[in-house]
């Protein structure tokens, strides 16, 4: 005697990675501005001066060894942009997500008059190009990431913040207070080396009202009989070139089984 069961389950996953090209090269930076791993400051000698996080304008500040994977912006001759009479830089456009962008450097309180610290710090924001050609209604939602390069140790001091809105009439966010400016211009913390400096960006566009993916599951406490035994007597004996269970009913479908007591000849 044979028996055939049958068992219906279902455990599916699933899993996504992206993974962006960068489209400029990391700087390659002098032997001897590199440290060795134990002559290396620990993340927390790093940014010591800054808080990681800042609860009243929620900015996040991390280190990372990946560099950002949409945008480099290097710089030389630093000083220059300090001793110009214009208050800000702007690098070449970029595009990121079908938008073009920019990042403007600057450095207040020189570069933003509206704020009353007389601390000087260095300033980075992130610009979109098309606002004012955007329809009124139209609004983009937009995570980002800048980056400043700390040369000595080969890594990225990365700041974050909430997800910013761009419109029409509010093309640009950014960090008022990304680095304080006497710790950005001391060799020895590794972001301004021999007047050269590079800032980095990582965007995301979301749009909310456009979620297309999703799932809605139902857990029971208690799984059913998903299984069905079929019994055959005397296999051996079996002539046909098939044969068909009874018809039983599993998880809301009907199913039957088929045997080929000799193979399925339309296989062979």
């Amino acid at each position: 005697m044979f028996c055939f069961c049958f068992n219906n389950s279902v455990d599916s996953a699933q899993k996504t990675k992206e993974q962006a090209a960068i489209k400029h090269p990391i700087p390659q930076l002098p032997a001897q501005h590199k440290q060795t791993d134990s002559a290396k400051k620990t993340k927390e000698q790093q940014i010591r001066y800054l808080p990681a996080v800042d609860e009243q304008t929620e900015v996040i500040r991390e280190l990372r060894d990946l560099p950002p994977v949409h945008y480099l912006f290097k710089i030389q001759n630093f000083s220059h942009l300090l001793n110009a009479k214009r208050q800000s830089f702007q690098s070449s456009d970029f595009v990121v997500a079908g938008y073009t962008w920019r990042l403007r450097l600057s450095h207040y309180p020189k570069g933003n008059k509206n704020l009353m610290n007389e601390k000087q710090y260095l300033s980075l924001y992130l610009r979109l190009l098309e606002s004012s050609s955007l329809p009124k209604d139209k609004e983009i939602d937009v995570f980002f990431q800048l980056f400043v390069y700390n040369q000595v140790q080969d890594n990225y001091l990365t700041v974050q913040g909430r997800v910013r809105r761009f419109r029409g009439i509010k093309s640009e966010c950014g960090f008022d207070e990304l680095l304080p400016l006497d710790i950005f211009k001391d060799e020895s913390n590794g972001y301004l080396i021999k007047d050269r400096c590079v800032f980095g960006a990582e965007i995301f566009v979301l749009d909310f009202r456009n979620i297309r993916r999703g799932e809605s599951v139902s857990v029971v406490k208690e799984l059913g009989d998903n299984s069905f035994t079929w019994n055959i007597q005397n296999f051996e004996k079996m002539k046909e070139v098939h044969y068909k269970s009874e018809v039983f009913a599993i998880g809301g479908h009907k199913w039957s089984l088929k045997i080929y007591p000799n193979g399925d000849p339309g296989k062979s």
